[in-house]
């Protein structure tokens, strides 16, 4: 449901309803909203639209004598047809860049740093998705021998992004060997996406022929150790500062939420989804897909490299989050990003 729903005065009260909540985690009642907003409506009228926008549900009554809060649905109208985004200010882009675009190189240092100086900036918990690296090309790959039967495998995509791995032979391999492997699979993978190249590896391996060609069995068997298992990596950042939120001073509450955040698997299944959006993606409470973190809301935006979208920042908060200001402020974060990879 949007803002069509509502009349032109509906929207402006439940706007400074909004407004005025996320400013101060309280009820908001009818002579605030009078006080505070040039509304021209008396208290009365306004008590009155309070009341049609409380059956439309996109308030709440928390107690009988209490003002009103939004609901999540209210905050979907809001975010969707009724706030007015802010761009970072001028402090605030300076800073990003400045730590994010010195950070070249790296891959990883490079995210881990984003998170560090967007949970700085916002006071709120933020997450990003390390490269989703499927379905780019394959480029090439390189050995680097680690000594005790250990071996570092780095796959390097077209767009230039690395994937490694260390895996653990099951007998020793020369160095004259690995490079004759190396410019093998060089040959047969390249333009392949990894999830090709893994279909390809599982499909030859399955083949009786490589059983008689020691290079290339020895080759494939390197693929398949090397592809196996392969976790995304999410990096979080601030999670500290949910807990001081008035909205989550339950224990119980806040134990759940922080076994969410060690459990990176329900992190990326909601930061998946997130990649097939090519804007900012708003996640509001009850959306949340799960349980543990229902109650809060996500701010998601793609980054790319090489021209494909591979991986996501968000921030994690309360519903009440300033959305104006923090939309904007990911979607700028993420863009940042996007032209550090490209330059690299």
């Amino acid at each position: 449901m949007d803002a069509t729903v509502l009349n032109p005065r509906e929207r402006e009260v439940l706007k400074a309803i909004i407004q005025d909540h996320i400013l101060t985690a309280e009820p908001i009642g009818s002579r605030t909203i009078s006080r505070r907003h040039a509304l021209h409506l008396s208290p009365a009228s306004i008590r009155n639209i309070m009341a049609d926008l409380e059956d439309l549900g996109f308030l709440a009554q928390p107690h009988t004598s209490a003002g009103r809060v939004p609901t999540d649905r209210g905050y979907r109208v809001y975010v969707d047809s009724l706030m007015e985004p802010e761009d970072p200010s001028p402090q605030e882009a300076q800073r990003l860049q400045e730590r994010v675009e010195t950070v070249r190189g790296e891959a990883e240092e490079l995210l881990r740093e984003t998170g560090r100086i967007l949970s700085a900036l916002t006071n709120y918990t933020c997450v990003v998705m390390a490269p989703r690296l499927e379905q780019n090309n394959f480029r090439r790959i390189e050995f680097v021998d680690l000594g005790r039967d250990r071996l570092l495998v780095v796959f390097v995509s077209a767009s230039g992004l690395v994937l490694q791995k260390v895996v653990t032979l099951d007998e020793p391999i020369g160095g004259d060997e690995l490079e004759r492997i190396a410019r093998y699979l060089d040959q047969v993978l390249e333009g392949k996406t990894l999830a090709e190249v893994r279909a390809f590896v599982v499909a030859r391996m399955a083949e009786e022929k490589t059983s008689y060609d020691r290079l290339l069995a020895r080759a494939l068997s390197l693929a398949q150790k090397a592809l196996e298992d392969d976790e995304v990596e999410v990096f979080v950042d601030g999670a500290a500062h949910i807990t001081r939120q008035p909205e989550f001073a339950d224990v119980e509450k806040m134990r759940a939420i922080f076994a969410a955040f060690e459990e990176k698997s329900k992190l990326v299944k909601i930061l998946d989804a997130c990649l097939r959006n090519v804007d900012v993606t708003v996640i509001i409470g009850n959306e949340v897909p799960v349980p543990d973190l229902a109650g809060l809301s996500l701010i998601v935006s793609p980054y790319r490299a090489g021209g494909a979208v591979v991986g996501a920042v968000g921030l994690v908060g309360p519903t009440r989050m300033p959305y104006a200001r923090m939309v904007p402020l990911v979607g700028y974060t993420a863009g940042l990003v996007s032209r550090v990879l490209a330059e690299d």
